[in-house]
Formats: structure tokens, C-alpha cells, sequence
């Protein structure tokens, strides 16, 4: 049985001629094909195939190369689509695929003939009637398809044409004659000839009778000439029919004037007309309501938008012809052109589709969701984008607080339930914790500098606010200290100082300055919430731990003495002046300075230092009371980072190590200016335990 149908399938024989005539459809002897032809004046037809017309050029042809490890290339210049943009010197690509379009959704076959040049390429291409084309198979049935009869008519006799210089588009296959395509519009037949047949009811109803028809007759019985009625019939046509509708009626003699059959609105055959809209739109995918018609309006009622429905259409309608037309090039067209390296598809690119464009994003926003979940690598989401894949792109990105663990295993290490110091070993984290501790830690990173430097910016524009206040207060008070401007007469300074200050008002500035605080610690918070999330820490921001770190902001503001710096920097600036001989304008300028420095050599160095430091304070504060209220009780050590020589060997020590909440706070409150110290949650299981 077997060597039987291998035997069938090496003898494959196909009929020369369709295998049933097309002929009447069931159940009637009417000949509805015939009468509806070829459909270009039927409205229910011609309108939604006018829309995917004007909607399939919104997409853009083009040819994507496939190449090796999953390198996608677009080749915008191929030389087919160089051809199809300028097809031939009498009409452009829009024009060729309207054609296309028509033939296609009509008789479901469309066709181009492939004009070549002096090398045997295509050169030209020309749309032909499908009427004039008709694929034909070997009279022996050993070829499907052996060559083409194209009738141009006009009195040209038939031309054979070589399969190769035809791209013929197909709706399938037709049953009856599988080298055609089925009309997809063959279904609707009797629905087509309905609407025409009620187009032509009304518009001869309306072309012959200027008012609906009517019966004139004498009263009482009267006798009336032959030759009376005739003129009075065709008197009565020409006074009221056409523009002089609606004209008073006079008659000469005693007549009745009796309506006779029917008006527009009793034979109303809307219901008749939306029934033919509907099968004819459903036939080709596209929605009523988005070409016009009445009957696809009143879906819209009922929940659909019209937003919806163009989208449908392009999903149901435009994007499966589309698809049809990029394959049947892949096959006819492109091999024209030469091989190339790789895998050539032509795809229609949709990105400036606007009904498409909610589409876009949520298959966007899908495929971040997938490499964010860790399930999807980055190459993958490249790779449905469109865009160029390499090696770098072959990953995951998943929470550093996920564990990969083989199936059948737990992922602990024998007598990890067991304390470090009863296992003999020191509390340090695990190479895999701290990895996680790392990457945590890149996070906190990539957050510091940006925010160190906006903290600055804020630090620099108070100082240099305070060091103005205190040359505007100080130029009085000094001009009264010194009436002739001799500064360098000896005297104590300390009354002056204090009223300075007090002028100043010192502690109103103290407000701003803890503000200030309170307000970066706070920005951190959330920022190191959204860095906790992606550890696998909850993302949100409870209150108390707000309110806890906005509060270590203004307990560490109190750290930095504005009285006191402020007094101490009076002090140097008055008797460097004296020293200097300065008169009161240059004083109050070296004021201004002092204040704005502090205990530091400028502004810039003070803005600096206080901000590096408190955002790393911040960050760690934040990363203490987001894992304790999320339930982490150690923390991984991270410090020594500049080296020997650099870093304190005590500091160097203690990298690596874990310590409980409390002693971290407590290592963080005690760090010095411009230090490295940072911690990480600790996501091991091994706790140090005191």
C-alpha cells in the first residue's frame, strides 16, 4: 500500500480545464452571476473595497533580511521595491495596488505583468484586468500550470505568457479550477443583484413619475375620447412630473384623480439593503460601520466605537490581503532581483498606521512585561521589535532576589540552618548574596550622583542666599560700628557678632536648611523603595518609614550648626578685614564670603561635601527602614572601595560582612564625610547571630 501511494504522489496529474462549470447557483434558474457582471457599479461592492484602497498604503512594503543568530536587517532599497514605488512611466504604486485591490476582492484573482529589461530582470510592471487573464495546465496533466492566455481585446489576438512574467495573486484556491483563486464576494451573489435590483426599483420610480402613479377619470361615467386621453396623459406627465412636482391641479371638466399603486415610503426596503451591506462587508472582513453604511452605524450603538471597528477592519480585512500580496511577491517577484545572504520576507510595516497604533503600544508594553518577568530575553523583544540583535542581548533581566534552584533541590548548603559561629565561620554573606547585595547596590548607584548633584545645586543657591542676607544686615551695623569706615580700630567684637546674628535671623534660615534635608532624604526614600522592588521588597512607601527617613534628614541638618559656623566665620572675617584695613564695603563683602564658605575653603566645597555625604547617609537610612519594615533583619557591609592606602584596613575588614539593622544605623551615623560605607539587604539564609 504504501509503494502504491508513493507511486500516486510521483505521477501527480492535474486537469487541463476547470473541473465544473461555474454555472447557476442552487435552487434557481436565474442566472444571478451574469446579471450582477462584474460588480464596478455596484455601490454595496465598490464602497468597501474603496476603503481598503485608501487603507492599505498607509502601511509600508518592505523587505526584511533574516540573518544568521536572529540579525534582522530591513533592505529599504531592494530593488523590487524600487520597482513597485515606480512600477512603469504612466502611474505609480498607489494606482498599481487600487487595481490590484479590486481585482482581488471582485474575481479574487489579481495579476501583474513583469515587463523585463536587457539582463532578464523585471523592468516594468503593469497591471492587467483579471478578464483578461486565464491560467492554463499541460494537456497531459503533468503541469499544473503551464502558461497563462492573456486577452488584451481590441482586436489584438491572444498571447501565451511564460508563468515566470506573471505575479498572480490569489483568494485562496477556487475548487473548481485550482489555479484560480475564489471571488471572495462569489457568496453574496444574490445579495448584490437584491441591492441593485432595489437601486433601479426607486430610481425608476422617481425617473417616471413625478408624483407616485395615479388614475384620472370623468365623473359620473363619462365617455372620453381616445385621442382626449392620450392628451390628457401625456398633459399631465409634462405638467407634473420632474421639476414642476407639487403644481396646482386644474381640470376642465368634472374628473376624479385616484393614487394608484405605491409611494417610496410604503415600499421601504432599507432592511432588504442593510441584509446586502452586511454579507457583501462581511465577505471581504471589513466592518459596515467603517465604510458608511447604514447598517454597520447601528452597531455602533450598541458599545462599539468607530475606533474599534477601523481596527477590526485592519485585522480582518486589510492586514490578511496584505499578507496574501507579501507572500505571492516572496514566490514571483523578489528571486527576480537575485540571491542575497540570508532570508529575504517582504513584510507590510504598520508602525504610522493610526487605527493600529493602541496595537503597537500594547505589544510594546507585552514584550516588556515578558523581559521584566525574566521569562523573555532582550533579544527576543529586539527581535518582534524590528531592531538589530547580538550576543549582548542575550539575556534575562529577573529580580536579584529570585534563587534559581534545580527541580528536586532546595538550594541550601548542608548545616545552613545552623548559625556562622556554630558553624565555625564569620558572619559574611554568601558569594550568591552577594551578588544580589551588588546589583542592589548598582541600582543605588546609578541614583547617587544625579541626586548629589541636584542636592548641591540646592545647597549652593541657600548659602549664597545666606552670605547676601548677611552683608545686607552687616553694611548697617557696620557704618555704625565704624562712622568714619575705620575698621581697624581695636575693638571687641562680640557684641557686634551677636547683633549680626540676630539681625540675620539665623534661626529662619536653620528652618529652610532642615526643609531642605527632609525634602532630599524623602526623595531618596522613594527612590530606594523602587530599587527594594526590584529586589523582590514590596514597592511601596509605607508612611512610617517615610516619616522616618524625611526625620533622620532633619536630625542630620541639626548636625551642621548654621549658628555656630555662622558665628565662627563672623569672627574670621572681622579680623581678617581689620587685619587687611579694609573700609565697611569690602568687610561686609568678606562677610558675605565667610558665611557662604563656612568651615570650609569655598561655597562649591561645602555644597559638595554636605551632599555626597547626606545622600549616601539618605540611601542608607532608607535601605535600613525599607528592610526592616519589609522584614529583613541584616544587611550586607559594603566599604573599603578605594583601596589600601585610601580606605581605613578597618573599613577594607568589614566589606563583605553582615550586620544587624541596629548596627548598621549605628555604622552609618558614625561614617565620616565623603565616605564609601553601603549596605544591601542580605536575602541568605544564614543570620548573623550575637
Amino acid at each position: 500500500m504504501f509503494e502504491w501511494f508513493s507511486k500516486a504522489l510521483n505521477s501527480m496529474r492535474h486537469a487541463p480545464r476547470p473541473l465544473v462549470s461555474s454555472g447557476l447557483l442552487r435552487r434557481t434558474r436565474f442566472d444571478y452571476r451574469s446579471e450582477v457582471g462584474d460588480c464596478l457599479d455596484a455601490s454595496v461592492v465598490t464602497g468597501p473595497i474603496q476603503w481598503i484602497q485608501r487603507a492599505l498604503p498607509e502601511a509600508r512594503l518592505t523587505v526584511m533580511r533574516y540573518g544568521r543568530g536572529g540579525k534582522v536587517e530591513e533592505i529599504a532599497d531592494h530593488g523590487a521595491m524600487s520597482l513597485i514605488s515606480r512600477p512603469n512611466p504612466f502611474y505609480g504604486d498607489l494606482a498599481l495596488w487600487s487595481g490590484t485591490i479590486l481585482s482581488y476582492c471582485t474575481a479574487g484573482n489579481a495579476y501583474w505583468l513583469k515587463a523585463r529589461n536587457g539582463i532578464g530582470r523585471p523592468g516594468e510592471l503593469w497591471y492587467v484586468p483579471h478578464w483578461t487573464m486565464k491560467p492554463y495546465g499541460a494537456e497531459d496533466g503533468s503541469t499544473l500550470l503551464s502558461h497563462y492566455m492573456y486577452s488584451p481585446g481590441a482586436g489584438f489576438e491572444p498571447e501565451k505568457i511564460d508563468p515566470a512574467d506573471v505575479v498572480h495573486f490569489r483568494h485562496g484556491i477556487d475548487p473548481r479550477d485550482p489555479r484560480l483563486g475564489i471571488s471572495p464576494l462569489d457568496g453574496a451573489i444574490r445579495e448584490i443583484f437584491m441591492d441593485l435590483e432595489s437601486s433601479n426599483f426607486v430610481a425608476s420610480l422617481l425617473r417616471n413619475m413625478g408624483v407616485p402613479g395615479v388614475v384620472i377619470s370623468p365623473k359620473a361615467g363619462g365617455m372620453v375620447a381616445a385621442d382626449d386621453v392620450e392628451a390628457t396623459k401625456a398633459w399631465f406627465k409634462q405638467a407634473f412630473s420632474g421639476d414642476r412636482r407639487g403644481g396646482p391641479l386644474v381640470m376642465g371638466a368634472p374628473t376624479d384623480v385616484s393614487p394608484y399603486g405605491f409611494n417610496p415610503q410604503q415600499m421601504n426596503m432599507s432592511e432588504a439593503r442593510d441584509v446586502a451591506e452586511e454579507r457583501v462587508c462581511a465577505s471581504l472582513g471589513i466592518p459596515a460601520a467603517v465604510v458608511g453604511f447604514g447598517a454597520g452605524l447601528q452597531s455602533t450603538k450598541v458599545g462599539a466605537t468607530m475606533k474599534e471597528m477601523a481596527k477590526l477592519a485592519w485585522h480582518n480585512g486589510v492586514l490578511p490581503i496584505g499578507r496574501v500580496f507579501a507572500d505571492e511577491i516572496d514566490r514571483s517577484l523578489i528571486p527576480d532581483f537575485g540571491p542575497v545572504t540570508g532570508r529575504l520576507k517582504t513584510v507590510w510595516d504598520t508602525a504610522d498606521v493610526l487605527a493600529l497604533a493602541d496595537d503597537e503600544d500594547k505589544e510594546t508594553e507585552r514584550w516588556s512585561k515578558r523581559v521584566q518577568g525574566g521569562w523573555a530575553m532582550v533579544a527576543e523583544a529586539r527581535a518582534a521589535a524590528g531592531l538589530d540583535v547580538d550576543d549582548s542581548h542575550r539575556i534575562y533581566l529577573r529580580p536579584i532576589s529570585a534563587i534559581e534552584v534545580p527541580a528536586g533541590e532546595t538550594g541550601r548548603r548542608p548545616g545552613d540552618d545552623q548559625p556562622p559561629k556554630e558553624r565555625g565561620e564569620k558572619a559574611q554573606a554568601s558569594v550568591q548574596a552577594r551578588q544580589r547585595a551588588t546589583a542592589y547596590l548598582r541600582m543605588l548607584a546609578a541614583q547617587e550622583e544625579p541626586r548629589s548633584k541636584a542636592f548641591e545645586k540646592q545647597l549652593k543657591a541657600f548659602f549664597k542666599e545666606l552670605g547676601k542676607a548677611a552683608r545686607q544686615v552687616a553694611v548697617p551695623l557696620l557704618e555704625e560700628e565704624f562712622p568714619k569706615g575705620k575698621t581697624h580700630i581695636e575693638k571687641g567684637d562680640d557684641l557686634l557678632v551677636a547683633r549680626i546674628l540676630d539681625k540675620l535671623g539665623i534661626s529662619t534660615h536653620w528652618t529652610t536648611f532642615r526643609q531642605l534635608f527632609e525634602a532630599q532624604y524623602l526623595e531618596v526614600a522613594k527612590e530606594v523603595s523602587g530599587a527594594a522592588e526590584l529586589a523582590g521588597i514590596s514597592g511601596s512607601l509605607p508612611d512610617p518609614v517615610a516619616r522616618a527617613v524625611a526625620g533622620a534628614g532633619g536630625r542630620r541638618a541639626g548636625l551642621i550648626d548654621l549658628s555656630a559656623q555662622s558665628r565662627a566665620a563672623l569672627f574670621d572675617a572681622i579680623a581678617e578685614g581689620r587685619a587687611e584695613g579694609e573700609g565697611v564695603p569690602q568687610l561686609a563683602s568678606r562677610i558675605a564670603g565667610h558665611i557662604e564658605a563656612g568651615p570650609w575653603a569655598s561655597p562649591e566645597t561645602r555644597a559638595r561635601t554636605i551632599a555626597r555625604t547626606e545622600i549616601k547617609y539618605a540611601q542608607n537610612i532608607s535601605t535600613i527602614e525599607r528592610g526592616r519594615a519589609a522584614g529583613v533583619e541584616s544587611f550586607v557591609i559594603f566599604d573599603g572601595r578605594l583601596g589600601p592606602g585610601r580606605s581605613l584596613p578597618s573599613h577594607i575588614a568589614r566589606h563583605g560582612d553582615i550586620a544587624t539593622a541596629d548596627q548598621a544605623a549605628q555604622m552609618a551615623a558614625d561614617e565620616h564625610p565623603n565616605g564609601t560605607l553601603s549596605f544591601a539587604p542580605h536575602f541568605g539564609d544564614d543570620q548573623d547571630e550575637e
